[in-house]
């Protein structure tokens, strides 16, 4: 018994270099499903963590790489003189408004907090000074990305939040600077963290199925490959 195969040279060619193709695709994927599943584990582990009672405990978690975002904090805090609150689209539960954002100071850092939703367009004067209770859930500021929409500074639209210094120098109009990798958006009439629903994000993981997806078309390919060569007698055993 002797096996043989005699390979058509364009069509191999073309098979070589879609099966490379799908199976960059499947690792890929496959990739993608270990980094989604260990962000929805941090995320679950900071979801359930006790809430944060000072911003240092936030940056220590930052220095140390710990999970925060999403997680519950309650703090007492000083609200810092700021004109005009940095104005941030959002949509949720198909309600359609601005959230204002103005910095307060606890221990020495500062930070911004959203703090109340206008629906309209009028610029709003800036909260006055003094004590105030910040109880909700921090949040982590995204990296730049070019795909996402373009906020406008100078009309103090923006689309994600992201007021850094290079863009428009809004930290600089904060005494002392704020601690530009969180925010916080806090849950008006909320009587403290412990009573504050979890907060878990709708984070899709189907990186399994798509790597079974392009893992299983080029084992496909393959098989019509070897089809096509044994219906020619290219491929086969001999006696």
């Amino acid at each position: 018994m002797k096996l043989y195969f005699r390979p058509f040279p364009g069509l191999t060619i073309v098979t070589l270099v879609m099966l490379a193709i799908l199976i960059w695709l499947g690792t890929w994927q496959y990739h993608r499903l270990q980094w989604k599943t260990g962000l929805l584990a941090e995320i679950e582990s900071s979801l359930t963590a006790p809430p944060v009672t000072s911003f240092s405990e936030i940056q220590d978690a930052l220095r140390d790489d710990s999970p925060i975002d999403f997680r519950r904090i309650d703090i007492l805090a000083e609200h810092l003189k700021f004109d005009i609150p940095i104005r941030r689209f959002t949509a949720e539960n198909r309600d359609v408004s601005w959230r204002l954002y103005s910095p307060v100071s606890q221990g020495g850092i500062n930070a911004f907090v959203g703090f109340e939703v206008i629906h309209d367009t009028t610029e709003p004067v800036g909260k006055t000074p003094g004590p105030v209770r910040v109880v909700g859930y921090i949040r982590m500021v995204r990296e730049k990305n070019k795909l996402r929409v373009k906020s406008t500074p100078d009309q103090n639209r923006w689309f994600n939040f992201n007021p850094y210094p290079d863009t428009h120098n809004w930290a600089d109009k904060v005494t002392g600077g704020a601690d530009m990798r969180f925010y916080i958006d806090s849950v008006p009439g909320a009587v403290d963290a412990e009573s504050l629903p979890i907060k878990r994000p709708e984070i899709r993981n189907n990186h399994f199925d798509y790597m079974l997806t392009w893992y299983g078309l080029a084992l496909v390919l393959l098989i019509i490959y070897a089809v096509l060569h044994k219906r020619e007698g290219r491929f086969g055993v001999k006696a």
